[in-house]
């Protein structure tokens, strides 16, 4: 079965008092930053998981509001099959850590594999189909992020830079980000 890229744009973006995924940096929606390093890992079919029509991507809504990511995991999963995610407010994650996350998946038995930098990041890698019972099993539970349900032995991890995983969450980040953009003569 192919990967597909899921950007999960879903959310209320409340701290950043905006919708996240449309934000503008350099030109182009943040969304797009994430989308564009997964067509650079070589994904053809990429999806917004959640968002607004604003988004250029198709967009498979989340059908329960404000749940959290892990029942929009476990929906895009049983959907899509096999998923590489990363949020929109990501918009530094580079095309070499999703091959590497991929080429991780392809050789690893556990159901998932994350990305890991200064933490784990657990919205940040590919959910294989096999991961949907035991996401299914914590959503249950009453768990609302993949943090709280997979441990160890459930997945895989992959080394990243810090820069790499960095959410922007705030407008004070935000802007931070453009302005270390601008001074890396336009960022990548």
């Amino acid at each position: 079965m192919t990967t597909i890229g899921a950007v999960l744009c879903g959310g209320r973006s409340s701290r950043m008092g905006e919708d996240k995924a449309s934000l503008q940096l350099e030109g182009r929606p943040m969304v797009e930053w994430v989308a564009g390093s997964m067509r650079e890992a070589g994904l053809e079919s990429i999806v917004a998981l959640g968002g607004n029509a604003s988004i250029s991507l198709p967009i498979i809504p989340d059908e329960l509001e404000q749940q959290g990511p892990l029942h929009v995991l476990i929906k895009a999963i049983e959907r899509l099959g096999d998923i590489l995610v990363c949020p929109c407010d990501v918009p530094l994650v580079s095309a070499k850590l999703l091959r590497e996350i991929l080429a991780a998946g392809a050789t690893s038995t556990e159901p998932v594999v994350l990305a890991r930098s200064d933490q784990l990041q657990p919205l940040i890698g590919l959910y294989k189909e096999s991961a949907a019972s035991l996401l299914s099993a914590g959503f249950a539970r009453g768990e609302r992020g993949p943090k709280f349900v997979l441990q160890e032995g459930d997945f895989a991890v992959v080394e990243a830079k810090a820069a790499e995983t960095q959410n922007i969450n705030t407008p004070t980040q935000f802007e931070a980000l453009v302005v270390a953009l601008s001074s890396s003569n336009g960022g990548r």
